[in-house]
């Protein structure tokens, strides 16, 4: 009977410890259960990355067109090229004296006294040229358009060495640009130089002009033929058109 009694409560203990082995196996299972539910929550944060990197590729397009509007400005650039020509037609435009001329020289008057050098190395004078016929013109600037198709014009035309009569073009140009503008074109006529313009003045071809509303000091292209008395016998001021005009003052001289 002891036999017996013993092997009942060696049962008994062995159901219980199975029992209380489930029973931990079950409360250790349970959290894992629990941990495995945890794990779709990490990705959400992975979600949310993707629609700021989203969002930040929306921002990035909406901030493109701002380089459109630069682009638009480039047009500007255009405009101030534009104003680059105003010179160059200043020059084609016949110079137009602001006023009357300036009525200094009449027909039989006396030529004002000058002297001046040339590009030769001579010097010129109206006390050397008595008892010869000559023509002395004043124009604004060497190798410009209108002054240089006047200074070929006077050379080409062989009514003037036909006459005997000599052609002085005066400018306030140096003697170093008189010889590059006469080596250039080939010019035969003489060419001073009036720096300080007091012969020009004196001729009354120096004074106010304008061009394009601008009034300005400057040379007024002017010719005057000089008897060999040493009196103005022809003026022409101001010569409008420098093409031409050599023609017009040998005509006179025939």
């Amino acid at each position: 009977m002891a036999k017996k009694k013993s092997a009942k409560k060696t049962t008994k203990k062995t159901a219980s410890k199975k029992k209380a082995s489930k029973k931990k196996a079950s409360k250790k299972t349970a959290p894992k259960k629990k941990a495995a539910k945890k794990k779709p929550t990490k990705k959400k944060p992975t979600k949310k990355k993707v629609t700021k990197k989203k969002a930040a590729k929306k921002k990035a397009a909406k901030k493109t067109p701002a380089k459109k509007k630069v682009t638009k400005k480039t047009p500007a650039k255009k405009k101030v090229t534009k104003k680059t020509t105003a010179p160059e037609q200043l020059a084609l435009i016949p110079e137009v004296p602001a006023g009357p001329p300036p009525a200094s020289i009449s027909v039989g008057d006396m030529v004002p006294a000058f002297s001046l050098p040339a590009d030769d190395g001579s010097t010129y004078n109206n006390d050397d040229l008595l008892g010869r016929r000559y023509v002395i013109y004043f124009y604004p600037r060497d190798n410009t358009p209108g002054c240089t198709k006047e200074a070929c014009q006077f050379s080409e035309l062989d009514g003037f060495r036909a006459l005997d009569i000599s052609v002085l073009g005066v400018s306030p140009d140096s003697l170093q640009s008189h010889a590059k503008f006469r080596d250039e074109h080939k010019l035969s006529i003489v060419l001073l130089t009036d720096p300080e313009k007091t012969v020009s003045a004196a001729f009354g071809a120096w004074g106010e002009k304008s061009n394009y509303g601008r009034t300005y000091m400057g040379i007024i292209r002017s010719t005057f033929i000089i008897g060999p008395d040493g009196r103005v016998e022809r003026v022409f001021q101001p010569v409008r058109k420098a093409d031409g005009h050599a023609a017009q003052v040998l005509e006179e001289l025939r």
